[in-house]
């Protein structure tokens, strides 16, 4: 539990967890079933919901940034009780007014975050060479705690020899992770810090490891466990690009015509879970599309840009059906991991959807377009506004400074944003000045 604090009133917030049920009717939303058979990670269900996934600023199609000339820090409050009265300030971070920037830990070739409910942070950093040129990783799952609230991390090895780890995901006593050509379970208990028990094979169909090695994991607040797998093909190969439930009874394909979902997310207290689509580099038309997941939808990929938009004369009738995205950004923004806020931080940022953007790879300088975006997002739907994103960190890029691409987002239990910099190989958190440490 934590509070903010505004003059003499403390507001104090303790988060929600249900089971969740299809969002169905009036939303329009049907995010993922609940339904897995023979799956024992069903017990438990809400302990575990989270993930594992160029041009100007994206914020230009929304109205202005509220970072501009805002600096790191803001007001601490100077009676240590605040987060932000503790750590060092990143002087390279541009943040929105009232938040500061502070250095967690340093986890080489960091790709993707998930909380346990005690506030561990558990992070999977890779030793292959990964997408956007992070390499190097030590190919472990860490842990990274905070026991002593100090704002820095205690990193501990979870588990190692695992050169192509990337999606993560956490509950019902389980932590699952992805390797290029399938998906693990290994037992867990809250404030366990090393694995100890047998990992299991989850037994992924073969395509699952044809294409992209860089698969997304998450797991519901209902229980449903969604692993992403991408692929490289063109217009007359059969597409094997999808987002499939997982379980020990096997795996079913949810959603299809997908490039490269690398991040997965679900929402932290409904049953609605999305992804980041990665449009194909360098193509006229083609944009990066945030999409939340339906069963019997298909994202056209590889004959379609989008609904009604065929990557060539004649393919009209393949793209007839093709299902819509439910945001974009600008191709080669290059969206990675991303989460909505959970409803404890002030407006507008309430409730809204924030999203790493790796940057492009083929802009001079390097990575043009990296930053830390936010939306407001739907009460009920949990939607991004159209054309909204906007800064909310900036300061990133190759000019040697600390901050070089963000990989990955998530909200923490105390209410804090961390964030994953694989590229410069540190993982960093976000807060209002106000958010007062636990007692």
């Amino acid at each position: 539990m934590g509070s903010i604090r505004t003059g003499a009133l403390t507001l104090r917030w303790h988060y929600l967890s249900f089971l969740g049920s299809l969002v169905v009717g009036t939303t329009g939303l049907l995010a993922c079933s609940t339904d897995a058979p023979n799956d024992p990670a069903q017990a438990g269900a809400g302990s575990g919901a989270g993930s594992s996934a160029a041009g100007m600023d994206s914020g230009a199609e929304g109205g202005t940034s509220p970072t501009a000339g805002a600096a790191s820090g803001g007001a601490n409050g100077g009676d240590g009780t605040t987060y932000c009265a503790h750590g060092a300030t990143v002087a390279e971070a541009r943040t929105a007014a009232g938040f500061c920037v502070r250095r967690f830990a340093s986890v080489e070739a960091v790709r993707t975050l998930v909380f346990a409910p005690n506030g561990d942070l558990f992070a999977a950093a890779p030793s292959n060479g990964t997408p956007g040129g992070s390499s190097g990783g030590p190919g472990q799952i860490l842990v990274i705690s905070d026991d002593d609230h100090d704002g820095v991390g205690e990193s501990h090895v979870f588990a190692t020899g695992l050169p192509d780890v990337h999606g993560l995901a956490l509950g019902g006593g389980y932590l699952y992770f992805t390797n290029s050509i399938t998906v693990f379970r290994t037992p867990y208990v809250v404030g366990q810090r090393q694995e100890s028990g047998p990992r299991e094979d989850l037994s992924m169909p073969a395509t699952f490891g044809n294409g992209r090695w860089t698969h997304g994991l998450a797991r519901s607040v209902g229980g449903s466990l969604l692993a992403s797998s991408g692929e490289y093909s063109s217009c007359g190969i059969a597409p094997t690009g999808s987002i499939s439930q997982v379980s020990l009874g096997g795996t079913a394909i949810v959603a299809a015509g997908f490039r490269n979902p690398m991040y997965l997310r679900c929402h932290y207290k409904d049953e609605l879970c999305a992804t980041n689509e990665l449009g194909e580099d360098q193509t006229t038309g083609a944009r990066e599309k945030f999409i939340v997941i339906r069963p019997d939808t298909n994202y056209g990929y590889p004959c379609c840009l989008g609904a009604q938009e065929p990557r060539a004369s004649g393919d009209d009738a393949a793209c007839a059906t093709v299902t819509r995205e439910d945001a974009e950004f600008t191709l080669s923004e290059t969206p990675f991991g991303f989460d909505w806020e959970h409803d404890t931080w002030p407006s507008p940022y309430t409730g809204g959807v924030f999203v790493a953007l790796h940057g492009s790879a083929y802009s001079s300088p390097q990575w043009a377009g990296a930053k830390i975006v936010f939306a407001p997002a739907d009460a009920k739907t949990h939607l991004p506004a159209k054309d909204a994103w906007q800064e909310f960190v900036g300061g990133f890029g190759p000019d040697g400074g600390p901050l070089q691409r963000p990989a990955d987002v998530t909200f923490a239990p105390d209410g804090r944003l961390f964030f994953a910099d694989d590229l410069g190989g540190q993982v960093y958190w976000v807060a209002p000045d106000t958010l007062t440490r636990p007692d």
